[in-house]
């Protein structure tokens, strides 16, 4: 079932490929709105998937960037205590540990958030690719819901993050 076809100025609805078919919708048109479709749906489980490394909220990935910014320089620069980032002084004050381990652990959470979205978009651009380069409905179907799978199994372990 694909849920919209645009074709010759007209919008289509929820439609089988043999009912596109049967309204003289060309295969190429049909074809392009699955492709479209599945993509999205690709792209919305991506979305999720990064969603599950970070805090709830907006723009929480860019306080991740952030404090990992500031603590890899503080760290980088010799650990001055008069002059902890607020970022670190933030981790002190959370969790009670020392401004290094406050750093080291920000970089860490970052760097393992950096590499679940390296992992992410490799699947995502992948099972996008695999959509766009199957040869029948049925198989870019397929290729979908295999990205899907791999998308929805990346997660953070759960004594992490």
């Amino acid at each position: 079932m694909i849920r919209v076809i645009s074709y010759a100025g007209n919008e289509h609805y929820g439609l089988s490929f043999e009912q596109a078919a049967a309204k003289g919708i060309p295969n190429e048109v049909i074809i392009s709105a699955l492709n479209n479709e599945l993509g999205r749906d690709i792209d919305t489980v991506a979305g999720n998937a990064r969603a599950a490394f970070v805090s709830p909220g907006s723009y929480i990935d860019q306080e991740y960037l952030l404090a990992k910014q500031e603590a890899s320089e503080w760290l980088a620069g010799g650990k001055d205590e008069t002059a902890i980032p607020s970022s670190v002084q933030d981790h002190i004050d959370m969790f009670g540990v020392s401004a290094e381990a406050a750093a080291q652990e920000i970089v860490a959470t970052a760097e393992q958030w950096e590499q679940a979205l390296g992992a992410i978009r490799s699947v995502r651009l992948g099972g996008k690719a695999a959509v766009s380069r199957a040869e029948t409905i049925e198989a870019a179907e397929q290729a979908a819901k295999e990205a899907v799978a791999a998308l929805n199994a990346i997660r953070p372990p759960e004594s992490s993050l």
